[in-house]
């Protein structure tokens, strides 16, 4: 996906998101225990306005503090971050937990967070509709190449000792993640794993981010799949 699909993916997410999470607010969300939508549009606000700042903020030294204030809106939230996403060079230096620091690695995270997140609202509201086959595809190529391999915590650095393999049965889409002593080896190939998950893009998108098994088929050792699914953003 290019950056104004991830634009467009940022926008129609973040509303469907609000919708849900608004629309049934005291719906449990599985994924996060304990959570409500109210619980998780709260948290959802949080990650919009704390990117936006670091966007706008252009420093790469560390994160800068949120300048918007906690009591903001949910929509006016997605529209600032849209706008200062839109307004800003993809390539400017830009604060994250990546090696690529800069704007464009924003962009990308949030069309892959906000569906997630979407995808989790419309669950907790009873109908979780998939996440569109291109973005998906995304979303699992941005999870095993960049959030399998940094996380805000810093590296990755205990992942299973077994490979993966993830296979889209709706279109082209195939990945083997390899662990190694210099850390975790990515390909986009059709190849023998130790174990394999094959399914939807979208199924494949949610068992990536910790969001279980869908309807997937799966083949190997149950302890070894769950252990790659553990390693979720």
């Amino acid at each position: 996906m290019n950056r104004n699909e991830h634009l467009s993916a940022i926008l129609t997410e973040g509303h469907a998101l609000i919708s849900a999470s608004e629309g049934t607010p005291d719906g449990p969300v599985a994924s996060c225990p304990g959570w409500t939508n109210t619980e998780l549009l709260d948290h959802v606000r949080m990650v919009w306005g704390f990117v936006a700042t670091q966007v706008r903020a252009a420093d790469t030294s560390g994160p800068s503090r949120p300048d918007v204030a906690d009591t903001a809106g949910a929509s006016d939230l997605l529209d600032d971050l849209l706008g200062v996403l839109e307004s800003t060079d993809a390539g400017q230096p830009t604060w994250n937990w990546s090696p690529d620091m800069t704007a464009g690695f924003w962009v990308r995270r949030m069309a892959c967070e906000t569906a997630i997140h979407r995808w989790d609202a419309e669950d907790a509201a009873g109908v979780g509709n998939p996440i569109e086959r291109d973005l998906a595809i995304d979303v699992v190529d941005e999870a095993v190449t960049v959030a399998f391999r940094v996380q805000r915590g810093g590296p990755v650095v205990d992942h299973p000792d077994c490979s993966l393999h993830l296979h889209s049965t709706d279109g082209d889409g195939e990945w083997l993640l390899v662990p190694s002593d210099d850390g975790l080896v990515v390909t986009r190939e059709h190849a023998r794993a130790d174990v394999a998950a094959a399914g939807t893009a979208s199924d494949l998108a949610l068992f990536v981010w910790g969001r279980g098994r869908g309807d997937l088929q799966f083949w190997g050792d149950e302890a070894e799949l769950e252990a790659w699914a553990s390693v979720a953003p």
